[in-house]
């Protein structure tokens, strides 16, 4: 039973070695790429929201024609 903890624990060492040594090799997005992407994702949302409101409220008008 102790030598399988064992085991895991050393995994988990392992593991988290790894992913520590992966992490430094990451090239990381500057704050101005960041703030344009952020950017780029609100006016994608907002634009499919906007598009599916209409589709809604399409769909719906459609809906109280055909259910009067």
């Amino acid at each position: 039973m102790t030598g399988g903890l064992q085991a895991n624990v050393l995994k988990l060492r392992t593991f988290l070695s790894e992913v520590g040594q992966e992490g430094r090799r990451v090239i990381w997005p500057t704050s101005k790429e960041t703030i344009g992407a952020t950017g780029v994702v609100l006016i994608t949302t907002a634009v499919i929201a906007v598009v599916l409101m209409f589709y809604d409220l399409l769909i719906s008008a459609g809906l109280k024609v055909i259910l009067r």
